[in-house]
């Protein structure tokens, strides 16, 4: 997929993040490579030094990849303790349901405790003594400012999206595709109909699908038919039967299968928690 990037806007956003917080922030792309330099992952004297041995970059990069390759599969926010005992956060940035990049931020310490890390920095030859030092410049963070921080660069996911910083950018062929797409929802949909529709052949179709979306025309229909069903799931009395016909799925059971595939929830359930939520 072709993704548009404002970096003015981006690198302006997360040089305000930063600044507000004093955590940094970087924008990473879908196949987790940097969207623009690395903004301030080595300005605490801590991460510098680790990052100047070479085995020590190369586990920053594995650490880094773990965390994104879990956001990957949950398609939510997570975080983890990387090698160097710092605790990370990922959030991965979703549209129409597509992971299009991440924002990854960290460097937070949760406790004061240096001696267990001893083991770790002295296998990449640091200098101990210098690093308990930087590892004490670090400010510690509690669970409750680390949930505050990860809610507000939620918000920040949204803010970007609704800017426009990252926006994907599709052919006449691919608009044409989507629009057809999303007005037929509730109708039978092929491929054979589709190609049809916008003058492609099928086989061009398929590929266009997967080098835009990475998914096949069929997972891309069932994405969407599946967020047009959390409206009628949580602003209607509808049954899941009924639900599932004015969404264009053959059945209950396929729609019920498909949605907790893609949401990792049943839609009764889906529809439980938000019901509740509201009610709170």
């Amino acid at each position: 997929m072709i993704i548009n990037y404002d970096m003015q806007k981006l690198n302006q956003t997360l040089q305000d993040f930063y600044n507000a917080t004093g955590i940094n922030m970087d924008l990473l792309k879908a196949d987790f490579s940097y969207a623009g330099n690395r903004s301030h992952w080595e300005n605490t004297h801590y991460c510098k030094a680790i990052q100047q041995t070479e085995a020590g970059k190369k586990l920053c990069l594995q650490s880094d990849q773990c965390l994104l390759r879990a956001c990957q599969k949950s398609k939510k926010g997570e975080f983890h303790i990387c090698h160097a005992g710092l605790i990370d956060v990922g959030l991965p940035i979703l549209y129409d349901d597509m992971i299009i990049g991440y924002l990854i931020f960290g460097q937070m310490k949760t406790k004061q405790d240096f001696s267990r890390l001893k083991p770790d920095l002295e296998k990449l030859g640091l200098h101990i003594r210098k690093m308990e030092e930087y590892y004490q410049e670090i400010p510690m963070f509690d669970s409750d400012k680390i949930q505050s921080v990860s809610n507000i660069a939620e918000m920040l996911v949204k803010y970007i999206l609704l800017e426009n910083m990252l926006k994907p950018d599709f052919d006449q062929k691919m608009q044409s595709a989507v629009a057809f797409i999303e007005q037929n929802l509730d109708q039978p949909l092929s491929i054979r109909a589709i190609s049809k529709e916008i003058g492609i052949s099928k086989s061009v179709l398929y590929e266009r699908f997967h080098s835009c979306f990475q998914c096949t025309v069929s997972e891309y229909i069932n994405w969407k038919r599946v967020e047009k069903s959390i409206e009628l799931l949580t602003k209607t009395d509808l049954s899941i039967e009924e639900i599932s016909q004015k969404t264009g799925f053959s059945s209950a059971a396929y729609y019920s299968k498909i949605f907790k595939k893609v949401k990792h929830t049943t839609p009764l359930k889906y529809r439980k928690e938000r019901v509740t939520a509201t009610l709170r």
